[in-house]
């Protein structure tokens, strides 16, 4: 072996992996890049292979200041792998995936913490003369329900307004249709913007 692969191995070796660890940054909504204020910042931890379905919170968590900025301190175990997801009460969350991860025993500064803001798309059945369907299916890509995102809707649904909760940063918004008449079905279909915290309306035609 030569002498540099020696110190690379002994540097390696006595690397360090566990103890005071500090994590430092700034949680930045993903859509705007602006700071979120109040934010819960929470340490993950995960023992083993790093897959995100081992992370689990970790007990660790603190407050952003007005400006999305944190500071968190926790004792690192050896061989554990740590994570920052981050919360607020209007709706914020991290991402899987996109959360920094956290070198053991070292001062980790200067991270983005990215987070997704809600918004809400309204259903809206437009209400037309002639024969009323007897079924209308609509699903989108709204998380509000327990994750159902499909609307079985009858004629005495169909005066009514519902909101739902999407994700902002959802690349391609869309809300489609199926209309029944008589056992015949047309599907039909709408793309929509929205910004974060803001309400989309689409208008449910047949």
């Amino acid at each position: 072996m030569g002498w540099g692969l020696l110190l690379l191995g002994l540097a390696g070796a006595c690397q360090k992996v566990d103890g005071p660890t500090l994590a430092e940054g700034q949680v930045l909504e993903m859509v705007t890049n602006k700071p979120v204020s109040n934010a819960e910042v929470v340490v993950y931890s995960q023992s083993g292979s790093g897959l995100h379905s081992g992370y689990g919170d970790a007990g660790t968590k603190v407050l952003t200041d007005d400006q999305g900025r944190f500071s968190i301190r926790f004792e690192a175990q050896k061989g554990s792998h740590y994570i920052l997801k981050a919360f607020s009460a209007k709706g914020h969350g991290s991402h899987w995936g996109e959360e920094p991860a956290l070198e053991n025993g070292k001062n980790n500064r200067d991270l983005r913490l990215p987070v997704a803001a809600p918004a809400w798309v309204k259903i809206r059945i437009a209400q037309q003369p002639g024969p009323v369907p007897g079924s209308i299916h609509v699903w989108g890509p709204w998380y509000d329900e327990g994750y159902i995102s499909t609307l079985d809707l009858r004629p005495a649904d169909y005066g009514k307004v519902s909101y739902h909760v999407i994700d902002s940063t959802l690349p391609t918004k869309t809300v489609q249709w199926e209309v029944n008449f008589n056992g015949s079905a047309t599907r039909y279909q709408q793309a929509f913007t929205v910004l974060p915290f803001d309400t989309a309306e689409v208008v449910v035609r047949y």
